[in-house]
């Protein structure tokens, strides 16, 4: 591992961006076709341009390694092993809420999913939990097990 990111012309089998900042492996990676998501094992997030390769925002605030994350719009949600999920601004690059508290995972989050109304979360401490994403605060277990299990949740279509 070089802790780099590359970005490829798929067409031209060509390097276009070494995206280099962080100290440790990358170990998540985002990209919805304006920006390049990269989560590391440095603890930090780092939002690049994809067209340019420069640095729009360096995320901290997580204590481990990013497990997950997903984009929608302006709003990047990040799923830790440090038990926390965070809400982003894409716009600042200011986290606007951490999905914590007493309520909180006792252990990594391995997956989420987010629609315009919540966060859902998962844990290998065998919870999935339900928050409210425009105030970050929880809502419910949707499921919690005695036994933890690595849930799946990526695919998971919230409509309520």
């Amino acid at each position: 591992y070089d802790f780099s990111v590359r970005v490829w012309d798929p067409f031209r089998n060509e390097c276009l961006h070494v995206l280099e900042g962080h100290i440790n492996r990358v170990y998540s990676l985002l990209f919805d076709g304006v920006r390049i998501v990269s989560g590391s094992l440095d603890t930090t997030i780092i939002v690049w341009n994809a067209h340019t390769g420069s640095v729009i925002h360096r995320l901290v605030g997580h204590n481990s390694l990013t497990s997950g994350m997903q984009i929608k719009g302006d709003l990047l949600v990040s799923g830790n092993a440090d038990s926390t999920v965070k809400i982003w601004s894409l716009t600042t690059g200011k986290c606007l809420h951490t999905l914590s508290g007493t309520n909180r995972h006792m252990s990594a989050v391995t997956s989420l999913a987010f629609s315009d109304k919540f966060v859902v979360s998962s844990s290998d401490d065998g919870t999935v939990k339900l928050w409210n994403l425009e105030t970050g605060e929880f809502v419910r277990n949707l499921l919690a097990l005695e036994s933890g299990i690595y849930y799946f949740i990526n695919t998971l279509f919230i409509s309520f």
